[in-house]
This record gives C-alpha cells, structure tokens and sequence, in this order.
C-alpha cells in the first residue's frame, strides 16, 4: 500500500457506500473502511456481493484504526464541537484515514469538518465538499452566555442552548 499514490487511495465513510463510488470507479486502485462503516451499510442489499468482490480483489480492505488515532480523532472532534454529532462509525473511519495518511471520501459535514481540522485531505462523493472548517459553540438565546458545545442547557436561567459556529479557517 505504501508504494501507491495517495491520491488513488481513499477511506470510504458510509456516505460514500450510499453514493455507489466504489462500485462505479475503476480509476481508483485502493479503498479501506472499517468494520463500523461495513455495519452502517450492510442493509444495502444489492451492495453487498460488490462489496465482497472488492475485497476478493484487493480493492477494499477493511482496517480497524489503533486507539491512539481514536483519540486524536476524539480530541480533535471536541475542539469543533462536533464530538456529539459523530457516532462510533464516523470516529473510526476519521481515524483510519488519519492513521494511514490518505484522503476521506464522505458527504457528512461533522466528519469532514473533523477531518479538515486534522488536516487530513477530504473529497466529497457528491461533488459539493466542505468550503471552510467550523468551530461549534453553545449558547443562551435568553440571556445570551456563550458555553462550551457540549453544554445542552443554561446554567443560569435554564434554557436549552442553541449552537452557533464560526468559521476557522
């Protein structure tokens, strides 16, 4: 795997699986995912006899990233605050595309605004991508206070938050 470009290289997220890329592509000479994006998508049916072709012939490998990318991917993810939009599925594939050094294809903003901020390269499988990388922040429409994004209610005066972003990059 080493020896191939990482421009023909990609890590599948479930959305990618949902737009047929694998299935429609012959440029691209390698995909990975991980056994949690496998889960996400196995209802698809038809898919799945491709999928297993893919793998029969070295096109797809599933990888499951170690901890510490995990962790990054973690760290990284609370920072944006997107860490509660992420599900184990999303984590692991950031992760993997973070541990191997190639490029994510997804059309799930919290993931590939994740990925951006590890600065891991991010291709949309729809063709619209992300333009700027967020930064997400909780806040009280009553009384105005500003919290971390984890925050779901105020403290203060005990109104649900509202989530706002801004742009970093």
């Amino acid at each position: 795997m080493d020896s191939q470009n990482s421009s023909s290289r990609y890590a599948l997220d479930a959305s990618a699986f949902y737009a047929g890329t694998p299935f429609l592509s012959s440029a691209v000479s390698y995909y990975c995912t991980t056994q949690a994006i496998l889960d996400e998508v196995k209802h698809i049916k038809k898919s799945h006899g491709a999928i297993e072709a893919l793998s029969a012939a070295g096109n797809l490998e599933i990888i499951d990233p170690g901890k510490s990318s995990i962790e990054k991917v973690k760290a990284a993810a609370k920072k944006t605050g997107d860490y509660r939009k992420l599900s184990q599925a999303d984590v692991s594939i950031i992760a993997l595309a973070l541990q191997l050094e190639t490029t994510l294809l997804t059309d799930d903003y919290a993931v590939a605004n994740v990925a951006s901020a590890l600065k891991i390269p991010v291709k949309s499988s729809s063709g619209k991508g992300i333009k700027e990388t967020r930064k997400w922040i909780s806040y009280c429409s009553a009384c105005g206070r500003a919290f971390g994004p984890e925050a779901k209610e105020c403290p203060l005066c005990g109104n649900k938050l509202r989530r706002k972003y801004r742009v970093t990059s």
